[in-house]
């Protein structure tokens, strides 16, 4: 009787199960849709982001380059998916023109 020394033989069905498994989880991964992306009908990244555009638009000239700075910085935390930042830079630009943020019941819930 022939003693076996390594177990090579069982490593190709073994490699078989681990990558079957890895591949079956990959196309998991790749066909849900990640948790940080949300749909584009958030309040503060389309409401609140043309509210705080149309207020550095309308402000003075010694501050309207400072307001639109606010706004693009905003715009590309919106696109990063940081919302939270993103109405920051929103509401900075706003008290920066001098605009009370408008809000109504369904708005300030969130």
């Amino acid at each position: 009787m022939a003693y076996q020394i390594s177990s090579f033989r069982r490593f190709p069905a073994a490699f078989a199960i681990v990558a079957g498994s890895a591949l079956a989880f990959g196309g998991l991964v790749a066909t849900t849709s990640p948790a940080y992306a949300q749909d584009s009908s958030d309040y503060r990244c389309s409401t609140l982001a043309e509210q705080a555009y149309v207020a550095a638009n309308g402000t003075d000239a010694s501050k309207q380059a400072n307001a639109k700075r606010f706004v693009s910085t905003g715009k590309k935390l919106c696109e990063a998916g940081n919302e939270r930042a993103a109405a920051k830079q929103f509401r900075a630009a706003l008290k920066l023109a001098g605009v009370e943020e408008a809000t109504d019941s369904k708005m300030a819930a969130r």
